[in-house]
């Protein structure tokens, strides 16, 4: 009894630096946070609720990341079910070129959108020189260079959720629709999709909570009116040096991912049931 007791009680000695980094690194800053956001009091929340910056920022979040997650979750079917379909050694690279973009640093793709798509960038030299634009297209900085960069960075985290669950899927119940005379279409609304709809609620989910905490791309291809929650709690934290104000915001935030992160790991649950 007494050497499992101590086996216990070594298990959770290892356990003490986690515990102590969660608790200097998310729950202080947190607690904090949350401080500072009460200490605004009822009139700054009404305050907050009605100012123009907080609230235009507020909706071009909810929409971006709406329309992003739609787009990225479409694509990384797509994708997915490619790399389904692929024999051994296709599926092999098609996989690796996803984990090379999912590990390519934000920075990296920041650069590489800012050659591609400015005035004079590699999309606009090209278009020009086949005839098809007339004049550039002003991209970047913007709102089209800032989505398409968003994009790009969702699809490879909302495409190993789906395929996760398609890897899983058995072969024999396509080919038993198929033998009782269904199409590959009827096949594919009726069969597959249905399997596969937890994994993209759950890769929906995740790139939802993921757009709603942009920062730096929105920063960098954006302009100011393209701003997200994130961008306005730097402006309020770094600028205008009102710590209050910007722990406000930093809680809706909170709040609304906490919420989608309970319905993500519902959703990820879901498919491995």
């Amino acid at each position: 009894m007494r050497s499992s007791s101590s086996a216990r009680f070594v298990h959770v000695l290892w356990l003490v630096p986690v515990l102590v980094l969660y608790g200097a690194g998310l729950l202080l800053p947190l607690a904090i946070t949350v401080k500072r956001a009460f200490a605004l009091g009822a009139a700054g929340w009404l305050d907050l609720l009605g100012n123009s910056l907080f609230t235009g920022a507020a909706l071009n979040t909810a929409i971006d990341s709406a329309e992003i997650t739609v787009i990225a979750v479409v694509l990384a079917y797509s994708l997915a079910a490619a790399i389904w379909r692929s024999g051994p050694a296709v599926r092999t690279i098609l996989t690796t070129l996803v984990v090379i973009a999912f590990l390519t640093t934000v920075l990296v793709k920041i650069v590489a959108f800012n050659a591609l798509l400015r005035d004079n960038g590699v999309l606009n030299t090209m278009l020009l020189s086949l005839g098809l634009i007339s004049e550039p297209w002003h991209l970047f900085p913007g709102r089209p260079a800032m989505v398409i960069g968003m994009i790009q960075f969702a699809v490879p985290f909302a495409i190993f959720p789906i395929l996760g669950v398609m890897l899983r899927l058995d072969g024999r119940i396509e080919r038993a629709a198929e033998s009782l005379g269904a199409s590959p279409w009827r096949v594919f609304i009726h069969v597959v999709l249905p399997l596969t709809l937890p994994g993209v609620i759950a890769a929906a989910l995740l790139v939802f909570v993921i757009c709603t905490g942009f920062y730096v791309i929105p920063a960098t291809l954006g302009t100011p009116r393209d701003q997200l929650l994130a961008n306005v709690i730097a402006i309020y934290a770094l600028q205008l040096v009102d710590f209050n104000v910007a722990s406000a915001v930093a809680m809706v935030l909170v709040v609304v991912v906490g919420i989608l992160t309970v319905f993500y790991q519902r959703a990820e649950r879901a498919t491995h049931s």
